[in-house]
C-alpha cells in the first residue's frame, strides 16, 4: 500500500474531559476509536514547502527508514510517495546538520538501494537504484536489520523485541506484547519500575502493602511474579524489584498471559523482561538533575564509549542518587545506584559482556497503609496520615554481577550464554497497624480504634540464574525455518530471622495520632528464623515453521524440574525443624501459535500457552503434595504495523483457565508428622477472560501516542464456597491508559506538550461479607518540555493534575488501604554530550 507524506488537511477532534461516572465506558470507546482508523489507513504529515536547493537544519534520530523519511518530508515541506514494501525492515542512521532536500535524501538513503526522484509537480517518489548506478560508499542503512534498542530513537515503539529469545518483530509473536521505550520513560519522568509498569497496557498497580516503594503488580487477574534480566529468567525474590530504578534500562518488554516456555514456574499473568543499557560504539554521555514535591531530589549520570583505541572494548557507567519525600508524614527513602557494563570483542564473531549493578535503599516506610470502618467505609483521614511510629525503617542492599557470551557460527546460527548472580540483604524494624474489634475494622464513632505491634526482621538471600541457548535456521521442504534450543537454571537461597518485640499498643486517638510521639523500644534479640532453598532448571525448544510465505506455525515445549524446602529455627530453644521437600519432576509446558500475514501491514494470530505453579503448603489425604496449578492461556488477535514499524497497533481476545487449585477435603482433617491441618485435593478452577487493544508509536514525526485498553472479568468456575463469583474482586473490569506528546510548530519546534490519563472502573475487597469499595476514577498527567538545544532540555511533569482523591490499593477493613499520590510536580534538567 502506498504512503504519501506531505501537507495534509486532516485534523483530529478534541477529546473532552471524562466524568468519573462514565469514564470507563467512554475510555474504552476512545481506545478502540484510536486503534481503528490507524489500522485501516495511512496518515499524512503537514509542513511548509522548502525549495529543493535551499538548505535547512535537521535533527532526525536513527530508526526505521520509513519514519525517518516521513520526518524529513514533514520538515522539508515536500510530498513523498512511497510503497511500504520498499522501506520495510530498513533502518536509517538519521540526519543531523544543514542539507538541501536532494542532499538530505542522498544521506538518508545511503546504502538502501533506493533513490528519491523529483516529479514535475514538485513531489518525490522512491524507486530502486538502476543497475550499474554508483551510490555513496558510506553505509548508514542496513537491509533487514532488526535492532531492538530504543534509546536514541525518540520512539514510543520498537520494530523488534527479544523477550522470546529471538529478535523478532511484534507482528511475529502470537501473544499480546507491550514495549515501554526509553523515550516514554523520559517523557513521563518514570524512575521506578512499579510506576513504569503502571503505564503498560493491562497492568494494574496495587499498593495494598503501603511500604515505601513496595507494590503488587497484577495482569489478567493474577500477580506478576515472572521477571527476566536481558532474557534470563529470574527466581522471584519479592522485594528484589521494590524501588528498582529504570535509569539502567533501555526498555521494558512485557508479554501478557502464560509464558511457561520462557520462564518455567509462575502465574499466567505476564512476564517482564528488563533490558539493560549497553555500551555505545562512540563516546556519549548525559547528566540530569530533578527536584519535585515533598522535598524530593534526584541526580543521574550516564557515560559510555570505547575504552581502547580500536573500540574492541566498550564500557558504560550509570549512577543515580534519589532522595524522595512523600505525601505521607515521616515517610522518606534514599536510594543510590551504580551500574557498570563492558563489552569485549574477543573475535569478529564473539563478544563477551561483563557487568556489575548495585542498589542501596534506606527508607522510612508507612507499612500496610490504613484500616477502614468495620462496615467497609473509608475513615476519611487526610492523605498524609501515618498510623505507624516514626522509627519505622526498611533498608535494602542488592549487589548483582552478570556476564554474557555470544558467538555467531555463521550467518544462520548464534550461540548465547548468560549468567547473573545477586546477593540481597534486607533489614526492617517496623510496626503493623490494624483495626480493632477483633481485627474487624474500626468501630464507627470510636476514636481509640486501632492498634500496632512491632516486628524486627533480617534476610540474606542469594540468587543465581543462567541460560544457554542456540538459535538459527534450517532448510526443510525447500523453506527456511527458525529453530531455538536451550537450557536454563535458577537457584535461590535465603536465611531470615525475626522477632515480635512489642505487644499490641492502642492508639489513643486514630484521628489525631503523632508518629513521633512513640518512643523507639529496644527490639531485643531475634527469636526465630527460616532457611529456604528453591531450585529450578529446565530444557526448552521451539521452532518457527514457514508453512508458506504468509503462514507461520510456532511450536515449542519445556520440561521443568522444581524443588523447594524451608527449615524453621527457634533461637530461644535452639531447635531446628526440618521442613518437607516439595519436588515436581518433568513438568511439561507446551506452546503453540499460528501467525498469518494478511499483507505487509496486518497479521492475524492464535496461540495456546501454559505455565505451572507449585503448591507447597497443602497436601492430600495420603500426605503427598498436590499436583501443580496449571494456567492455560488461549488468545486470538490482530496486529498492525505502520510506517515501517514507526507505529504499531493490536487487538486481542484472551481466556485463561487456571485449574488444580487446592480445595479442602471437607470433614477430613490431616494429622501426623508430615501433615497438619486440613487435607486438600487439586480440584479448584478459575477463569479470567477479556479483550485488550493498544496503539503505540508516531502518528506524525512530531506526534507520539500510546493508548491501551483492557476489559477483564474473573470468575470461580469450580470452588466449594465461591463458585460463580469473582476470584479477584480488586481487578477492575475496565483499565484505560493514554499518553501523548506533541512537538509544537513554534520557536523552531523547541516546545513540546504532553498529556495522559490512567482510568479504571470500580473494584472492591471483601472481609467475609463486608465490602470495601473504590469507585471508578481517572488520574490526569501533563508535561511541558523545552529544548534549549539538541543537547539541553528542561521538562516539567505534573501528576494527578486535578488532585483526585482515591485509593490506589484496597485490602479491606484491617489494613492495606493506601491513598494514591496527590497532585505533585517534578522539574528535570538534562544535558547530553
Amino acid at each position: 500500500m502506498q504512503h504519501q507524506f506531505g501537507p495534509s488537511q486532516q485534523t483530529l477532534p478534541c477529546v473532552r474531559t471524562l466524568t468519573p461516572a462514565s469514564n470507563a465506558v467512554r475510555l474504552a470507546v476512545l481506545s478502540m476509536a484510536l486503534a481503528a482508523p490507524i489500522m485501516l489507513a495511512g496518515m499524512s504529515v503537514s509542513a511548509h514547502a522548502q525549495s529543493a536547493s535551499s538548505q535547512q537544519s535537521y535533527q532526525i534520530a536513527p530508526g526505521p527508514l520509513g519514519a525517518a523519511l516521513a520526518e524529513f518530508a514533514a520538515a522539508s515541506g515536500i510530498t513523498l510517495s512511497t510503497d511500504s514494501a520498499q522501506t520495510r525492515e530498513l533502518t536509517s542512521a538519521g540526519l543531523t546538520g544543514k542539507y538541501s532536500v536532494d542532499e538530505g535524501f542522498t544521506r538518508l538513503l545511503e546504502g538502501s538501494g533506493l533513490e528519491a526522484i523529483r516529479q514535475t509537480n514538485g513531489g518525490y517518489i522512491l524507486r530502486k537504484v538502476a543497475p550499474g548506478t554508483t551510490t555513496l560508499p558510506a553505509v548508514s542503512v542496513n537491509a533487514k536489520v532488526l535492532d531492538p534498542t530504543t534509546e536514541g530513537t525518540g520512539s514510543y515503539t520498537t520494530n523488534t523485541v527479544t523477550i522470546g529469545k529471538w529478535e523478532q518483530s511484534l507482528r511475529q509473536i502470537p501473544q499480546s506484547v507491550s514495549v515501554l521505550t526509553k523515550q516514554r520513560m523520559l517523557d513521563q519522568n518514570m524512575t521506578q519500575l512499579e510506576e513504569a509498569l503502571d503505564q503498560v497496557t493491562g497492568v494494574q498497580l496495587d499498593t495494598t502493602t503501603g511500604a515505601s516503594g513496595a507494590a503488587n503488580l497484577v495482569a489478567r487477574g493474577f500477580p506478576i511474579t515472572s521477571y527476566q534480566y536481558d532474557g534470563v529468567p529470574q527466581t522471584f525474590l519479592g522485594t528484589s524489584y521494590t524501588g528498582y530504578d529504570v535509569a539502567v534500562l533501555d526498555r521494558i518488554e512485557v508479554i501478557r498471559g502464560a509464558a511457561g516456555l520462557l520462564q518455567g514456574a509462575g502465574n499466567p499473568s505476564a512476564t517482564v523482561n528488563l533490558v539493560r543499557k549497553k555500551p555505545t560504539h562512540e563516546f556519549a554521555g548525559s547528566v540530569a538533575a530533578s527536584m519535585g514535591a515533598w522535598d524530593s531530589y534526584r541526580s543521574e549520570f550516564d557515560i559510555g564509549g570505547p575504552l581502547n583505541a580500536s573500540g574492541s572494548v566498550r564500557g558504560r557507567f550509570v549512577g543515580v542518587y534519589d532522595d524522595r519525600g512523600s505525601y505521607v508524614d515521616y515517610q522518606r527513602s534514599k536510594k543510590s545506584i551504580f551500574y557498570g557494563v563492558v563489552d569485549i570483542d574477543l573475535a569478529p564473531a564473539t563478544m563477551l559482556t561483563l557487568g556489575l549493578q548495585q542498589q542501596q535503599v534506606n527508607a522510612v516506610p508507612s507499612i500496610f497503609g490504613l484500616p477502614r470502618y468495620s462496615d467497609g467505609r473509608s475513615l476519611g483521614l487526610p492523605r498524609s496520615t501515618n498510623l505507624t511510629p516514626a522509627w519505622n525503617r526498611w533498608d535494602q542492599d542488592i549487589t548483582e554481577v552478570f556476564a554474557g557470551l555470544t558467538h555467531r557460527i555463521d550467518n544462520d546460527w548464534k550461540l548465547n550464554f548468560a549468567f547473573n548472580g545477586s546477593h540481597q540483604q534486607q533489614d526492617f524494624k517496623r510496626s503493623v497497624t490494624s483495626g480493632t474489634a477483633a481485627n474487624g475494622g474500626v468501630v464507627p464513632g470510636s476514636s481509640n480504634a486501632s492498634i500496632y505491634t512491632g516486628i524486627k526482621w533480617h534476610s540474606d538471600g542469594d540468587r543465581y540464574n543462567l541460560d544457554a541457548n542456540a538459535d538459527g535456521k534450517v532448510t526443510l521442504f525447500g523453506r527456511r525455518h527458525d529453530v531455538l534450543i536451550g537450557v536454563n537454571a535458577q537457584s535461590y537461597n535465603v536465611d531470615t530471622k525475626g522477632s515480635n518485640f512489642l505487644p499490641p499498643v492502642a492508639i489513643p486517638d486514630i484521628f489525631n495520632f503523632d508518629p513521633s510521639s512513640v518512643p523507639e523500644p529496644d527490639a531485643g534479640p531475634y527469636t526465630s528464623g527460616t532457611t529456604a532453598t528453591t531450585k529450578q532448571y529446565g530444557v526448552y525448544g521451539s521452532t518457527r515453521l514457514n508453512l508458506s510465505d504468509p503462514l507461520k506455525l510456532i511450536l515449542g515445549a519445556r520440561l521443568s524440574w522444581y524443588k523447594t524446602q524451608t527449615d524453621n529455627h527457634n533461637f530461644v530453644t535452639g531447635v531446628t525443624t526440618q521442613g518437607r521437600q516439595i519436588a515436581y519432576n518433568s513438568e511439561l509446558t507446551p506452546y503453540a501459535g499460528l501467525v498469518y500475514e494478511l499483507n505487509d501491514r496486518y497479521s492475524l494470530y492464535a496461540s495456546y500457552a501454559d505455565i505451572f505453579l507449585p503448591q507447597t503448603t497443602q497436601f492430600t489425604v495420603g500426605g503427598k503434595e498436590l499436583a501443580p496449578i496449571v494456567g492455560s492461556n488461549y488468545e486470538i488477535g490482530l496486529k498492525g504495523e505502520f510506517f515501517n514499524g514507526a507505529l504499531n497497533a493490536s487487538i486481542a481476545a484472551f481466556r485463561i483457565d487456571q485449574k488444580n487449585r487446592a480445595q479442602e477435603t471437607v470433614g477430613t482433617p490431616c494429622a501426623g508428622a508430615a501433615v497438619t491441618g486440613w487435607c486438600y485435593e487439586a480440584q479448584g478452577k478459575v477463569r479470567s477472560e477479556g479483550i485488550e487493544t493498544e496503539v503505540s508509536g508516531k502518528l506524525t514525526p512530531d506526534w507520539d501516542l500510546f493508548a491501551g485498553y483492557t476489559y477483564n472479568s474473573t470468575k470461580y468456575m469450580k470452588d466449594l464456597l465461591n463458585e460463580g463469583t469473582s476470584f479477584r474482586t480488586q481487578t477492575p473490569r475496565h483499565l484505560f491508559k493514554l499518553w501523548t506528546q506533541y512537538r509544537l510548530p513554534i520557536d523552531e519546534r523547541r516546545w513540546s506538550v504532553g498529556g495522559g490519563i490512567n482510568a479504571q472502573s470500580s473494584y472492591y475487597a471483601l472481609n467475609g461479607t463486608v465490602k470495601s469499595e473504590q469507585g471508578a476514577f481517572s488520574v490526569l498527567k501533563m508535561s511541558i518540555v523545552y529544548r534549549y538545544s539538541d543537547k539541553i532540555t528542561a521538562s516539567l511533569v505534573i501528576n494527578n493534575v486535578l488532585d483526585k482523591v482515591y485509593y490506589s490499593g484496597i485490602r479491606g477493613v484491617n489494613f492495606g488501604n493506601v491513598y494514591g499520590d496527590p497532585r505533585n510536580a517534578t522539574l528535570t534538567l538534562r544535558a547530553s554530550f
